[in-house]
């Protein structure tokens, strides 16, 4: 299979991985679950769209300083994902650069469309 949409995920929420892993294997869209900044230049192939996605809850690393340094040296979108909707995080990411916000849950919901979306820019 040809992937064309490739999805890089900074979370460690295992439910939602799996649930994201499925959405995305449903459309044929690429997914690599990454830990670390630097893993991203392995993963960025000019054939295919790239995203990355944060989670905006996480604990293990600081999400706006993530996205900002992703922005700077890679120029992909970054995508913020949280697990119930916030003002403050929400003001906090768009801020930093995120490009987009959603739930986990809506982006679940609507993964396809999103990357119709972004495929089209």
């Amino acid at each position: 299979m040809n992937y064309e949409f490739k999805i890089i995920v900074f979370s460690e929420d295992a439910d939602f991985s799996i649930s994201l892993a499925t959405e995305c294997n449903k459309y044929g869209f690429l997914l690599s679950f990454i830990d670390k900044k630097e893993e991203i230049k392995e993963e960025v192939d000019i054939n295919i769209i790239i995203v990355t996605l944060i989670d905006l809850n996480s604990k293990k690393y600081n999400p706006l300083n993530l996205c900002k340094t992703i922005k700077l040296e890679h120029s992909i979108p970054v995508f913020g994902v949280l697990d119930m909707f916030s003002k403050k995080i929400q003001e906090d990411a768009k801020k930093a650069g995120f490009d987009l916000i959603f739930t986990k849950k809506m982006l679940l919901k609507s993964i396809r469309e999103v990357v119709i979306h972004v495929s089209n820019e």
